[in-house]
């Protein structure tokens, strides 16, 4: 194993305030969007005046100013637009000397896109690199787009083994020492991949308390700079969240339906469950509405319960919409702050889960002909798993 790799995982088993504390180095990385698809993007205003004590290249055609804000300084920018291209300066390191960057992309709109190395400053006089996205567009010339496109990753061993990490600056500030401004991705299941969409049972905000293998951790402090991250054990009641991921099993829940019969969804197991999350005011699910009735008419006498869920504001309207469309599967009303839509954390509806007879999913956010195909996948496997009752 590397070296560097030996460090990281290296347990400090500090003892602070009589709580038991873990601590590991972490490494610069680019190419956040590899990670997590997408980035928190934010804006620069510019402006015609030049500010003062920046050695400003000359302009070639009309230039617009302004500056990025990151960790304890600012890095100048500006933009030169002449008749055939638009050039980007930027002071890398705060020198106040902005210097040329090429644009990496045109996208088919027009609208240029570069990748822009910085280096940081910190109160403490620490630096540390770090790289953003920049995007221009013709449409909104005054405006100067950028997020970042850099995070932390190390490993770090807690209480039953080591976990890869990562810390990511959400709020593209150049800081990570705001646990309120951050997220934190752990490989909470040790397959070595860190899940980062915003339903993964990997990712916690900086500030969130989160359970490993029973145990309660909370993060105690980030370098502003990244370069480290010290976590405690917590004495919190915080249950670990569900993956929500095909091949895992489907978190249990168990409320009442609309017609005052009880659901548990672990006696359930056997049949094929479609669990769909809609409310009324929403069109896309509302579209959704006869794919969910032809399943239920076709394969209820098969083992397949559809499952409504919904997230309608008031039981009123959820009782309303039931009527409108004439819903006859099984429906829970769960509100728009319910148990389980927080148990499955939805973040967008309509979302649809296929569970199989064992209780694992098999399908999350199909819709349509893709829904059907997929219960009609898992029937065949059922009735192939069944074999011949006459079999020895």
């Amino acid at each position: 194993m590397p070296r560097g790799v030996i460090a990281l995982a290296v347990l400090v088993g500090l003892i602070s305030g009589g709580a038991v504390g873990y601590e590991a180095d972490l490494s610069y990385v680019e190419g956040i969007i590899e990670l997590t698809g997408a980035c928190f993007i934010q804006g620069v205003k510019l402006e015609s005046d030049p500010p003062e004590l920046v050695a400003w290249p000359e302009a070639q055609g009309e230039a617009l100013y302004g500056e990025f804000r990151l960790a304890e300084g600012g890095h100048a920018v500006m933009i030169d637009r002449l008749n055939d291209r638009i050039l980007l300066y930027v002071d890398p390191n705060g020198s106040a000397e902005p210097v040329l960057f090429e644009w990496d992309r045109v996208l088919a709109d027009g609208s240029l896109l570069a990748s822009v190395p910085l280096e940081l400053s910190f109160s403490d006089g620490a630096s540390a690199p770090y790289r953003l996205f920049v995007m221009w567009r013709g449409l909104t010339p005054t405006v100067l787009a950028y997020c970042r496109d850099t995070y932390r990753e190390g490993v770090i061993g807690l209480k039953d083994r080591p976990y890869k990490l990562a810390v990511i600056d959400e709020d593209t500030d150049g800081q990570y020492d705001a646990l309120d401004g951050g997220v934190l991705l752990i490989d909470a299941d040790g397959d070595s991949r860190l899940l980062a969409s915003s339903d993964s049972h990997e990712r916690f905000r900086l500030n969130e308390p989160f359970n490993l293998a029973g145990t309660v951790y909370r993060v105690r402090a980030v370098a502003a700079d990244g370069s480290s991250i010290q976590v405690d054990i917590s004495d919190e009641d915080v249950p670990p969240k569900p993956a929500l991921l095909v091949g895992f099993p489907a978190p249990l829940f168990e409320l009442t339906d609309v017609g005052g019969e009880n659901i548990a969804i672990e006696t359930l197991r056997g049949q094929i469950v479609v669990l769909d999350f809609w409310a009324g005011w929403c069109g896309p699910c509302i579209a959704e509405l006869p794919t969910l009735e032809t399943i239920h008419q076709r394969f209820a006498d098969e083992g397949v319960s559809v499952l409504g869920i919904n997230l309608d504001r008031s039981v009123e309207e959820f009782e309303e919409a039931l009527t409108q469309h004439g819903i006859v599967y099984r429906q829970v009303y769960d509100g728009p702050d319910g148990p389980i839509n927080t148990l499955y954390r939805i973040e967008g509806i309509p979302m649809t889960y296929v569970i199989d007879p064992d209780g694992v999913i098999r399908g999350r956010g199909l819709r349509g002909a893709q829904l059907l195909e997929q219960v009609e996948s898992l029937l065949a496997e059922k009735k192939d798993g069944a074999g011949d009752p006459n079999d020895p």
